[in-house]
């Protein structure tokens, strides 16, 4: 792994193209990540370093307060990050990450932390000290340790994710869990959801977001060489044969989603499941527009500082 620090030219704060994110900042700190997990969309950008290479924006910690100091109008809450895990275990990042949120916390701007990495200890002290500005997401699809390392070779355990979950809970703040993506015949089945909500139940987790793995050509291309040797490939790309072509209005491209009547008979068995456990699972307009327009993936968002706070602010 070559990891290389760069200087951040343009803003710090972007707005991103998610719909249920189009009112609120985005922070990259860097291009590339370890994780490497086959289903990333990331990996298909043009701006993408390559896998094995990280590159870290070294100067964006500083340029942000310059930033912040010169707005007339701060965000309610910023989004760590459409195209990174700003946890993924790299000192660097590690270290650039943990200086934007601190400057952003001290600012009273909220975070919302999307994360399939290990949450270290440092973060969760910082957390603590603002925690009605905290919104975590844990991303987890299963319990199986054999399954996700063949999907996710180097992004957290399920066990250090449901570490995360309970440590965030210790200091009180209780996460949303992210079912995304769910692999069909893989990921989706009712004996691993169950055991997945099971185990989420024993720590108070009520809220889920759902969402089923889209294909684009580099998907297909990194999901056939991680599961070549594996007996999951033929099963994932025989679902898709049926597929169909879908505009994702929130990347503005075109994708081979599943077949509309699959997705839908699924996600409401998976919502009967997590019910069955006190447990919302919802599916998101962003990433399933011929089934619902309701940008439902930020409704949970910043939901304690903007009930308390006396204007609301947006990007």
């Amino acid at each position: 792994m070559h990891i290389n620090f760069i200087e951040r030219k343009g803003h710090v704060l972007t707005k991103p193209t998610l719909k249920c994110l189009n009112q609120v900042a985005a922070i990259n700190p860097t291009l590339g990540c370890i994780h490497q997990c086959a289903y990333c969309y990331a990996r298909g950008y043009s701006i993408y370093p390559g896998d094995g290479k990280v590159l870290v924006y070294g100067n964006m910690p500083e340029k942000l307060k310059r930033e912040l100091s010169t707005r007339r109008k701060l965000p309610a809450y910023v989004f760590f990050s459409p195209t990174c895990d700003v946890l993924q275990p790299i000192p660097q990042v590690l270290k650039v990450t943990y200086e934007l949120m601190e400057v952003l916390l001290e600012y009273g701007i909220g975070i919302n932390l999307l994360t399939k990495g290990r949450i270290p200890a440092k973060f969760l002290q910082l957390f603590s000290q603002y925690k009605k500005l905290v919104h975590v997401q844990i991303g987890i699809t299963t319990l199986n340790r054999d399954i996700q390392k063949q999907i996710e070779s180097y992004a957290a355990t399920p066990q250090a994710r449901l570490l995360n979950i309970k440590r965030l809970c210790t200091i009180g703040i209780v996460p949303e869990v992210k079912l995304d993506p769910l692999i069909p015949g893989v990921t989706d089945t009712e004996s691993n959801l169950t055991a997945l909500f099971t185990a989420l139940q024993g720590f108070g987790v009520d809220s889920t977001g759902i969402n089923y793995l889209f294909l684009r050509p580099q998907i297909k291309k990194n999901l056939c060489k991680a599961l070549v040797n594996t007996p999951f490939l033929s099963k994932i790309l025989g679902h898709y044969q049926n597929g169909k072509s879908m505009n994702l209005l929130a990347e503005k491209s075109r994708v081979i989603a599943l077949d509309v009547h699959y997705r839908k008979q699924a996600y409401e068995h998976i919502s009967q499941w997590a019910k069955d456990f006190g447990i919302d699972a919802y599916v998101c307009g962003c990433k399933n527009p011929d089934i619902t327009e309701e940008p439902l993936c930020g409704m949970n968002w910043g939901k304690h500082f903007e009930s308390s706070s006396s204007q609301k602010r947006i990007f």
